[in-house]
């Protein structure tokens, strides 16, 4: 029930199906407390099976399917997508399932990556199994053409959408958190490796250099021994702010003079398209091919190479000179979502 990418984009999801006559409700395979209950439980009915471990699930989501044989199966979590499948098949459910990542990611050592080695071998064996895969991106699609047995016809591309509406209104009360006088870069992410932070933090350094009131502001969830060491390196640099996570980002994003995005992967830059509701010059890296058809270099803001600090500050100094910019986002397509949703 934390608060992340993948449940916020279901969420909204969920709103736009409901809006269209869709009976949607939400399960979780855990306990009921966390930041997402409040923005569930307002609209939909929310069930939890309260379960310690993803794996544990299986016995309880197989009894609730087993009583909900009309129903249809959708998840954005890689491990409950594995779950859904194999719940799916035995009571002969349609599961849809949206792929949270690109399928060829290699950012992964250790542990992590034997985990991520045994999630591909399940996908190969599970996936052919759902009626629908939602890819984010065209990139991404194909990604998963190339890396899974699966149909042409059986994998879509739905880029995710914005609830702009919300994100206006969550920062409307919120007060400027900035000191008056600087000129503030922000970042809105979980502080983990893949998320580029370590590279941000180097190109500010040399933004410093060029922008001597420049002050670099990270709002995000910081629960990895990658985001403690980040932070014990840079404890003597009092421009560089971890705040950790903060349940309404918002006002960071409406208040701020450049919105960086410095990750290594994203499946969808969501938070991007939050940040640039507002309309500020925005600063990213080719992360996904996507943030090429989102900025438009020169007009909204820049983009640069993966892990290439020196890229990275130019573009965050020469963000700073933007004016006057106006972003539409249109790439989502609501008709082919109701399409998947019968």
């Amino acid at each position: 029930m934390r608060v992340g990418g993948s449940e916020l984009v279901s969420i909204q999801l969920a709103k736009i199906l409901k809006k269209n006559g869709r009976d949607v409700r939400f399960v979780c395979l855990g306990g009921g407390d966390g930041d997402m209950r409040e923005r569930i439980t307002p609209q939909f009915e929310l069930e939890c099976l309260n379960c310690k471990r993803t794996l544990t699930a299986l016995p309880a989501l197989t009894r609730l399917m087993r009583d909900r044989r009309d129903a249809c199966l959708f998840s954005s979590l890689e491990y409950v997508s594995l779950l859904a499948l194999m719940t799916g098949k035995k009571f002969g459910l349609p599961v849809i399932v949206r792929l949270p990542n690109m399928p060829g990611n290699v950012l992964y050592s250790g542990f992590t990556e034997v985990k991520w080695k045994v999630i591909r071998w399940l996908n190969r064996k599970l996936l052919r199994r759902a009626r629908t895969i939602i890819a984010q991106t065209d990139a991404m699609r194909q990604q998963a053409l190339e890396c899974y047995p699966l149909r042409e016809d059986q994998v879509v591309t739905l880029n995710n959408p914005l609830d702009q509406e919300h994100v206006l209104a969550s920062a409307e009360n919120g007060d400027n958190p900035f000191e008056k006088g600087k000129t503030h870069f922000l970042t809105v992410c979980n502080i983990a490796y893949s998320k580029g932070v370590d590279i941000l933090t180097k190109a500010f350094i040399q933004v410093k250099k060029a922008i001597p009131n420049a002050v670099l502001t990270i709002v995000g969830r910081d629960t990895t021994d990658y985001g403690r060491r980040l932070r014990a390196s840079l404890q003597e640099n009092a421009d560089i702010r971890f705040l950790g996570f903060k349940h309404n980002p918002y006002p960071y994003m409406r208040y701020c003079d450049v919105f960086v995005l410095p990750s290594r992967m994203e499946g969808f830059p969501n938070v991007l398209l939050e940040a640039m509701c507002f309309n500020h010059p925005v600063v990213s890296t080719t992360c996904v091919p996507v943030v090429k058809k989102l900025i438009r270099t020169g007009e909204n803001g820049y983009f640069c190479d993966i892990d290439n600090s020196q890229q990275l500050a130019r573009c965050m100094t020469d963000a700073v000179k933007l004016h006057n910019i106006h972003n539409h986002y249109d790439l989502f397509d609501e008709e082919l979502l109701l399409s998947i949703f019968p």
